[in-house]
């Protein structure tokens, strides 16, 4: 397709001699936000013909906290978009299983069982180089314009339904340009500017924690193992990330974050060297910079569309991380928008009829972890009962994998029998 135009107009602002231009460029789609869920919608649509604009206000690599580990799931999503060797080429990491461990030093350990489309191992890699890889391959066609450091100001809108956006670069902030398509994607993250414009309800779960990133290298021990350990009001999720460097996430009750303020990176490493079962392996860590914060983590968005708009990835809401599935779940909303985003361009619309089978689509796709999520937040509440799971867990490894096939896809949750709950549960 070739329906990109582009025409200028002059403006007259202050005094007759100050002047803005203001551009209006045409698109197929405008997505708004570079992250993991933007690049591969690109990347996804690019051959199709599409010209599509993708536009971000900061200008990669950037940093962005997050517990950089991807499921069989989206590895397989990955793969069919045709960029995981590239991503394993640039030093992503092949993750094969998960080691949960309890206050008592217990720890379960159990293989990813294979997908559906048979991938068995999950990804790590940080964010920093992963979603510029992403940025640069969906950059690589032709018929898709990146523009980095541009600040999307106005979401534009016509008889309730959405236009696209207008802006400025960063830069030069008097110089206001306009961008039409029949459909706008929101990438843009969990504080994204669609959120208060259209005037979507943002609603945080009732358990509200944080999180906190940052990497150390020099970890002892790290095999091709996630990690999670308890620590006072919250976990630790540790994963490698190659060239000796380990993330490490903490999750946190929104009352322990009272200890961080002040000193950030200080603080994460003094409390780092408190966890029991952690701390005699970083003895001889470094600590590599950035440290970031952010939370409340989970929350829902009251409606993911509107006519000419369609939320994607952290936009469109947020589970809390305890399964590691954030990037995961971008992934799958990407696979269950791609036919509807489709069906948007070749009609020159996106209604409401369409944007309600995207939410079924992505909500089928997402339910079992969803499902999955709930069940263990509502089991780490319970220090006692989580510490006897994870006992009971590190004798059963095939019951393990068995929960662990949830997360991958390979179960559903209603797999997760009443008994296979009651040994979990009662030990």
């Amino acid at each position: 397709m070739d329906t990109y135009t582009s025409e200028h107009e002059s403006e007259t602002v202050g005094s007759k001699n100050e002047k803005t231009e203001k551009v209006i460029s045409k698109y197929d789609l405008v997505i708004v936000g570079a992250g993991i869920a933007g690049s591969s919608t690109a990347i996804a649509l690019a051959p199709e013909g599409y010209n599509i604009l993708i536009v971000d206000k900061a200008v990669f690599p950037r940093q962005k906290p997050c517990g950089e580990c991807i499921m069989p799931e989206g590895v397989q999503i990955l793969s069919e978009l045709g960029v995981l060797s590239d991503i394993l080429k640039h030093g992503g990491v092949k993750v094969d299983g998960m080691r949960y461990w309890n206050r008592r030093g217990d720890m379960a350990q159990a293989d990813f069982p294979p997908g559906p489309e048979g991938m068995s191992h999950a990804l790590t890699m940080q964010r920093y180089d992963l979603d510029y890889l992403l940025l640069k391959k969906a950059d690589s066609f032709s018929n898709v314009k990146v523009r980095q450091g541009f600040q999307v100001t106005e979401v534009l809108q016509e008889d309730g339904c959405i236009k696209g956006v207008a802006g400025h670069a960063v830069n030069t902030p008097d110089n206001r340009e306009v961008f039409n398509a029949p459909l706008t994607i929101g990438t843009d993250g969990r504080y994204s500017i669609f959120h208060k414009a259209c005037k979507l309800n943002k609603t945080p779960l009732p358990r509200r924690r944080f999180g906190l990133t940052g990497h150390l290298k020099g970890v002892e021990g790290m095999g091709s193992y996630v990690e999670v350990m308890p620590c006072n009001d919250g976990e630790i999720y540790i994963a490698p990330c190659g060239n000796d460097i380990t993330l490490v996430a903490i999750l946190l009750e929104e009352s322990a974050m009272k200890f961080f303020k002040g000193d950030l990176p200080g603080r994460f490493h003094e409390f780092l060297q408190q966890v029991d079962g952690f701390k005699d392996r970083i003895t001889k860590t470094e600590l590599v910079l950035p440290v970031s914060a952010t939370g409340p983590l989970g929350f829902t968005i009251d409606s993911l569309h509107k006519p000419g708009l369609l939320l994607i990835g952290d936009s469109s809401g947020f589970l809390d991380p305890i399964t590691g599935e954030g990037m995961t779940l971008a992934l799958k909303s990407v696979k269950a928008a791609l036919p509807f985003i489709k069906e948007a361009i070749t009609t020159g619309s996106f209604n409401k009829e369409m944007g309600d089978q995207y939410v079924q689509e992505r909500f089928q796709s997402i339910e079992d972890v969803f499902r999955f999520t709930q069940f263990i937040l509502n089991l780490s509440r319970k220090k006692f009962i989580a510490d006897r799971a994870i006992r009971k867990l590190s004798r059963n490894p095939r019951l393990f994998q068995k929960f662990l096939g949830v997360a991958t896809g390979s179960n559903k949750f209603k797999d997760i029998s009443i008994i296979d709950k009651a040994i979990l549960l009662l030990g």
